[in-house]
């Protein structure tokens, strides 16, 4: 049974190489580690995440979502605004992430 999904491993280590040697997850990597030694990018990240967590939590619980005009959400937008490493982690997590939904979609539907 082991010799059967040889074969299956051998080719699933290439795809894990190509994924990793992508263009895509070499930026993604790149902008992570960059995040990781900047605190304030990192702060700023996490409010994002928080903000974002808390506006789905509204919706699921049948809420309606207003825009706040804070001086907190004008801070943390401006902050964001200027802080072009957040917004390039952002995206490069979009694209990685997009990457890897469509290759388990072609591993899903093949055809």
């Amino acid at each position: 049974m082991t010799d059967s999904i040889q074969p299956i491993i051998r080719k699933a280590r290439e795809l894990a190489s190509s994924i990793r040697e992508h263009e895509i997850t070499l930026r993604y990597n790149e902008t992570l580690a960059r995040i990781s030694n900047d605190r304030q990018a990192q702060q700023l990240y996490a409010r994002l995440i928080a903000m974002g967590k808390e506006l789905n939590d509204r919706l699921s619980a049948g809420g309606a979502i207003e825009r706040q005009e804070s001086s907190e959400y004008e801070m943390m937008q401006k902050e964001l605004e200027q802080n072009t490493l957040v917004k390039e982690y952002i995206q490069n997590q979009k694209e990685y992430l997009n990457l890897l939904n469509r290759v388990i979609e072609k591993i899903k539907n093949p055809s």
